[in-house]
């Protein structure tokens, strides 16, 4: 599933759920110097009571309740400061609370507990680049993305695409590139290429993409003033057309439908 930092932020129209990435526990003895059984078991209690608190922490989360939450997380924190998916979702709970700098550290300690939560290294991407620390965020979108076992690695390729280009970083199409490499059909990747296309004059490769774009999804105003706008600079008047009709008429309400009425000749 995909995480609530993408839905919060982003609006895109990818899941509205949380991550769920849960931390996998390695326990290991030294052979010369073996624990006693009795420490052992200790260890595997607390790290499941951490564990245990964390997940009814995320379901409080869910419904809102705040303190609720909060206080189960300090208990998991209690039992095991380092546990990854305890700091990660007590980050996710000072997020919600916009207690940033704090939501940064737990967000920190999450994935330096555990590199493969990479649900965690998404999210801390995704709120460092809304908080402003764009360059930042794109090391943890690449700790989600390198995981193969993520689900969602399209997703944290396509969010460091779509941090760069905030700051028009030429680096941002390759991320979307690899978006696609993953999911041929990321919707919003191939919008954002389309747009960025365009406004490096680039107009065909614009084309190529808003059409492989509306070939799998039906197009909202958005796209069809976009790709209204890339056949007028390629001077295909007939093309331009038929997505500005289809424009007028399927959202004839639209402040891009409204755009094109008010503009009595082409650009």
């Amino acid at each position: 599933m995909t995480s609530r930092l993408n839905q919060k932020f982003l609006k895109s129209d990818t899941c509205k759920s949380f991550s769920v990435f849960f931390v996998a526990i390695v326990l290991s003895a030294c052979a010369s110097n073996p624990a006693p059984l009795n420490s052992k078991k200790g260890v595997i209690r607390g790290a499941d009571n951490a564990l245990i608190h964390t997940q009814l922490a995320r379901g409080y989360l869910q419904q809102k309740q705040y303190a609720v939450a909060k206080a189960e997380l300090e208990e998991a924190l209690k039992i095991n400061p380092n546990h990854s998916d305890g700091n990660y979702v007590m980050g996710l709970l000072m997020m919600e609370l916009e207690q940033y700098d704090i939501a940064e550290r737990h967000f920190s300690k999450a994935v330096k507990a555990d590199r493969s939560n990479s649900a965690a290294a998404h999210d801390f991407g995704m709120f460092l680049c809304q908080i402003g620390k764009e360059r930042e965020s794109i090391a943890y979108f690449e700790i989600a993305a390198n995981n193969p076992l993520f689900a969602n690695r399209e997703l944290s390729y396509m969010r460091a695409g779509e941090c760069l280009a905030r700051l028009s970083d030429a680096g941002a199409e390759g991320y979307l590139k690899r978006a696609l490499d993953v999911n041929p059909e990321l919707r919003p990747a191939l919008y954002r290429l389309a747009t960025i296309k365009k406004d490096a004059h680039s107009y065909l490769s614009a084309r190529a993409y808003i059409e492989r774009y509306i070939a799998i999804t039906k197009p909202q105003p958005g796209a069809l003033l976009l790709a209204h706008q890339i056949e007028l600079k390629l001077n295909a008047r007939q093309f331009a057309d038929q997505y500005r009709t289809q424009l007028l008429n399927q959202f004839p309400g639209s402040k891009q439908a409204e755009s094109l009425r008010k503009k009595n000749n082409y650009d």
